[in-house]
C-alpha cells in the first residue's frame, strides 16, 4: 500500500505551495533567462538535419571532362562575342559605304539634271586654198564649234595639231586656235594649215590647177580642253575630232558636197 504523504507547513490541501504577499514584495525579480544557456531544460533542442549524398557523387577535385565542358564553352562565348563585334563592325561599314554611294548618285544625279554636258560638235562650213601653185600652198578652214551643254563652259588650248590628209596620205599640218565658250554657244575658228614639201597625190595636183572634180579630204584636229561647271574647273583632257570632207576642187570658190564630223571626248 502506498504511503500517504501529509502536507507540509506550506502546502495546501491540494499539494500547492502558498505564496506569502511580504515574500513576493521583498524579494528581487528573478533576471530573464539567458537563451542561449544550456542550463534550461525547458527549452527545445536544436533540430539537426543529415542530408545523404551518393559518394560517387562527392568530389574534392573537378574531373578533367568539366574543365575541357568550360573551356569550350568559354571558347563558344568568345567566338561569338568576337563574331557579333566583326558582324557590327561590317554593318556600320556596309551603312557607312551606301551612305556614300546613295549621296555620290544623288550629286551626280542632280549635275546630270542642271549641267547636261554634252560633247562639243565640229562642222566643216568652208575651205579656201592660198597659193595653190606654190610648193607649200595654205588651206584655210572655216569651222564651226557647237556647245550643246546645259550650263558647262569649254576652254579649247591653243596650239592643237591639225593634219590634213587624201586617201591616208598627209599633204599639210598646221595648229588650232584658241577658243573659250560658254554653254549652248556656236563658234567660229578658223584653221590655217600649211602644204609639206613633197609630191601631192594626182587628185589634189589636178584640183590645185583648177579642176572641178571631187576631192575627198580628211581633217584631224587633236585639242586640249577643259571644262568649267558651277564654277569648279573640271581636269583637262584631250579630244580628237575627225572630219570627213567632199569638195568640188579647190580653187575658183570651192563648194563643199559633203562633211562629217566626229568627235572622241
Amino acid at each position: 500500500m502506498a504511503d500517504r504523504v501529509q502536507p507540509g507547513p506550506h502546502s495546501t490541501a491540494f499539494g500547492s505551495p502558498v505564496v506569502h504577499p511580504a515574500a513576493e514584495t521583498d524579494t528581487e525579480p528573478d533576471p530573464e533567462p539567458d537563451l542561449n544557456s544550456n542550463d534550461h531544460p525547458w527549452l527545445p533542442a536544436p533540430e539537426t538535419y543529415i542530408v545523404q549524398v551518393p559518394k560517387d557523387q562527392i568530389y574534392r577535385v573537378p574531373p578533367p571532362e568539366n574543365a575541357v565542358l568550360v573551356e569550350r564553352y568559354r571558347n563558344q562565348v568568345k567566338t561569338g562575342s568576337e563574331r557579333s563585334s566583326v558582324l557590327t563592325c561590317l554593318g556600320w561599314l556596309c551603312a557607312s559605304l551606301l551612305t556614300c554611294v546613295v549621296l555620290c548618285l544623288f550629286i551626280f544625279v542632280i549635275f546630270i539634271a542642271t549641267v547636261r554636258p554634252g560633247k562639243p560638235r565640229f562642222t566643216v562650213d568652208q575651205i579656201h586654198v592660198k597659193n595653190p601653185t606654190t610648193a607649200r600652198p595654205e588651206y584655210d578652214f572655216t569651222v564651226s564649234v557647237h556647245n550643246p551643254s546645259g550650263s558647262m563652259s569649254y576652254s579649247y588650248e591653243k596650239d592643237g595639231t591639225a593634219v590634213l590628209s587624201n586617201h591616208g596620205v598627209n599633204i599639210a599640218n598646221g595648229k588650232t586656235p584658241a577658243l573659250n565658250q560658254d554653254s549652248k554657244n556656236t563658234s567660229k575658228i578658223k584653221i590655217v594649215i600649211k602644204g609639206l614639201k613633197m609630191v601631192v597625190p594626182k587628185q589634189i595636183a589636178k584640183a590645185l590647177k583648177g579642176s572641178k572634180d571631187d576631192v575627198v579630204l580628211k581633217l584631224e584636229l587633236a585639242i586640249g580642253v577643259s571644262a568649267k561647271a558651277w564654277g569648279f574647273d573640271i581636269n583637262g583632257k584631250h579630244i580628237t575630232v575627225s572630219c570627213d570632207v567632199t569638195t568640188k576642187g579647190l580653187v575658183k570658190e570651192p563648194g563643199i558636197k559633203t562633211q562629217s564630223c566626229k568627235t572622241q571626248f
